[in-house]
């Protein structure tokens, strides 16, 4: 007799089964390492016919050339590690029949890491880093078979559920994939790491584990792999109370909502969708199983941290749990938003020790008995002198000053007889310029005996203080000859 009820169940479960194997993240490899892409330049132009290209020497991946098949250029610095991928039949041509040809650098460096979360996409920005590269539970897939792949694998033996190209619909088989061990594609490090999850985890998902890692377990050296990669990178923290996420590298600046471990994670991914809906574009969300089993919802924002919509969103999401009766057990935000003061903490001290010098130096005057009126005027004092020697550095010319003053001492006037090139003895005494309009005098150099007359002339005039000035003039000229 057939058992309809045992059949039904088995045909039950095996759907099951199907949907979630197909319901895996699938993470994509990133890196374009492409000659024709204008962004690996510097100077975002592709090189062009007859150019110097210059690789830089720490550049240890590949470089393709897959849409030239003839290049020419007339010259080619080449890295001390690296690849050169030419087309099939391609060539590459050198000539030097220009004497100064345009340079073109490549832009990037090193090595790119299989362990790097900047190399994969596929998950959420609000993942932590051990779940933005692949997992066991994930399908990896990787350039088409006309782009050029250069992936340098992880130190530690890693776990992956299929791995196919983008060009292509099917995974490889296992046996497939394990002969690309010896292609130049990977460098391995002396051993092929990234495998295949054994047959009994085909259908593994995060849905299904209740005490589930992405790879290996929380103390596997595999997260310090990647966290030696993502530490550089995390900047400075913009919240007050950054939360500690479990495989995350950096402090997280967002919020999280945490229930039990009897829970059903796909059951939470629903509530949290139909919650979040409304933020989609200001906030990214991820729902994982934590190391313990319980399942929890990780929050983080797009863009600049503020921690008001971190806010919302987070209590929006505890009421729509509890509504549909699931047990929350924790909901934190990382608090208010902090802004990067680490330009003000490096120039703090170098701005503030000499105000802190000078208040101590006007507090000894204070406490010596010297008036705050003296000390300030001692300061103005230094400050002149320092400022009046500056200017004297740096006035190496001097310049005689014309002035035409209201007392009658400038004149101009066409003499006759008289040119610029011209001057009489007496001009010169008096410190009269030639010009070819007229005269002018210099003020700067006028006489003293043409002041003492004109002093004389200005005052009450007689008869014996005029003869008394001519003795003294006759005595003074008499004394300049005997000399």
């Amino acid at each position: 007799m057939f058992d309809f009820s045992a059949s039904r169940h088995k045909l039950v479960l095996c759907i099951i089964l199907i949907s979630k194997y197909s319901a895996a993240f699938e993470k994509h490899w990133l890196p374009d390492l492409e000659w024709q892409t204008a962004n690996n330049w510097m100077d975002g132009q592709i090189p062009e016919i007859d150019n110097r290209v210059i690789f830089p020497q720490q550049t240890r991946h590949a470089v393709g050339i897959a849409g030239i098949d003839n290049l020419r250029l007339s010259g080619i610095d080449l890295p001390s590690q690296g690849l050169l991928v030419l087309p099939r039949n391609g060539k590459l041509q050198l000539s030097n029949w220009r004497a100064d040809p345009k340079v073109s650098k490549w832009s990037k460096e090193g090595n790119f890491f299989w362990a790097d979360p900047a190399n994969w996409n596929g998950s959420s920005i609000a993942a932590p880093h051990l779940e933005r590269v692949p997992c066991r539970q994930d399908d990896v897939v990787l350039p088409s078979v006309n782009r050029t792949l250069s992936v340098l694998l992880p130190v530690r033996e890693v776990e992956v559920r299929s791995i196919r190209l983008s060009n292509e619909k099917l995974p490889f088989f296992e046996d497939e994939w394990m002969d690309f061990q010896d292609r130049r594609e990977f460098s391995t490090r002396g051993r092929f790491t990234v495998k295949y999850t054994e047959l009994q985890h085909a259908y593994l998902t995060t849905q299904e584990c209740r005490k589930c890692f992405c790879q290996g377990n929380y103390l596997s050296d595999y997260l310090e792999e990647i966290c030696a990669i993502q530490r550089p990178r995390c900047g400075f923290t913009d919240c007050e109370y950054p939360l500690t996420v479990e495989g995350h590298c950096c402090p997280y600046c967002g919020g999280r909502v945490s229930t039990t471990d009897q829970i059903s994670l796909a059951m939470v991914q629903t509530a949290a969708d139909e919650a979040l809906d409304g933020y989609t574009e200001k906030i990214a969300w991820h729902t994982r199983r934590s190391w313990n089993g319980g399942v929890e919802v990780l929050v983080k924002e797009k863009g600049d941290y503020s921690g008001i919509v971190i806010q919302e969103a987070v209590e929006n999401l505890r009421e729509m749990l509890q509504k549909t009766r699931i047990h929350v057990t924790n909901a934190e935000t990382a608090g208010a938003a902090m802004k990067d003061s680490r330009l003000a903490v490096i120039l703090g001290p170098l701005l503030g020790t000499p105000l802190v010098a000078i208040a101590l130096f006007l507090l000894a005057f204070l406490y010596f008995g010297y008036s705050l009126e003296h000390v300030l005027s001692g300061c103005m004092e230094a400050v002149s002198s320092v400022r009046d020697g500056i200017r004297t550095d740096k006035q190496k010319h001097g310049f005689a000053r014309f002035e035409n003053v209201p007392e009658g001492n400038v004149r101009i006037a066409d003499v006759p007889g008289t040119s610029g090139r011209e001057a009489d003895d007496d001009d010169v005494v008096k410190g009269i310029t030639q010009v070819a309009a007229g005269r002018f005098e210099n003020p700067l150099y006028r006489s003293k005996r043409e002041s003492e007359i004109r002093k004389i002339l200005d005052a009450p005039l007689s008869l014996a203080t005029l003869k008394s000035h001519m003795d003294d003039q006759l005595e003074n000229k008499k004394m300049d000859t005997e000399e």
